[in-house]
């Protein structure tokens, strides 16, 4: 499935089409398995983006919350890297509804900052963005959510940045976007090596130093 396209023929950006599901929302509760519909190709990189957003800020996060985001960004990036079209859940969580007046509130309160994110989107660099890419990317998104989920002090921030700019990047179709998300993954990975081998050197001179 396509994105859908807005009035100008470019594809609706994800701040017009939330903004539209609120607004024609059709009944008091919507079943769980609609808004994935209504997402089409972009239910993967919403999905991610709101589990990684929460990561991406720089400061202290409580003692295992990023296990409890990585988790889950693990079990559907493994989905995006196998191919799926779209994010599966279980018949019983499709089955579950959201209510409207609820929906409303959660886009209202999101809606201008990721209008501010859009401004700096656009479709561009579509090698990046096209299906085999993301297949790609779905196991780079694997592999800084295993390391988002390990305990590790400050580890938390770096993966979680790079994959809110990469999950922009798919959103909007923006390769450029997406490579930025890339290097930062990069950047990430060296930096929470870094973490644990020192960690690791530490925890060994504290050891020889008391223990033996």
């Amino acid at each position: 499935m396509t994105n859908p396209v807005g009035h100008d023929g470019e594809p609706e950006r994800t701040s017009a089409l939330l903004a539209r599901m609120a607004r024609d929302m059709p009944a008091e509760r919507m079943p769980l398995r609609d808004f994935v519909e209504a997402l089409g190709d972009r239910g993967f990189a919403i999905v991610l983006l709101v589990l990684a957003a929460p990561n991406s800020l720089p400061i202290p996060s409580p003692p295992g919350l990023s296990t409890v985001f990585g988790v889950p960004l693990a079990f559907f990036s493994a989905q995006m890297m196998l191919g799926r079209p779209r994010p599966w859940l279980p018949e019983r969580l499709l089955r579950r509804t959201v209510g409207r007046s609820e929906f409303r509130l959660i886009v209202a309160k999101i809606l201008p900052w990721l209008d501010r994110l859009e401004r700096w989107c656009r479709p561009r660099g579509q090698v990046l963005t096209g299906p085999v890419a993301e297949r790609f990317l779905g196991g780079v998104y694997l592999l800084l959510s295993v390391i988002l989920a390990l305990p590790i002090p400050g580890g938390n921030f770096p993966p979680g940045l790079a994959m809110t700019v990469m999950s922009l990047g798919l959103l909007e179709k923006d390769g450029r976007m997406v490579a930025i998300g890339l290097a930062i993954g990069i950047a990430a990975v060296a930096i929470v090596g870094a973490i644990v081998i020192v960690s690791f050197h530490l925890v060994v001179e504290l050891f020889q130093r008391y223990l033996l």
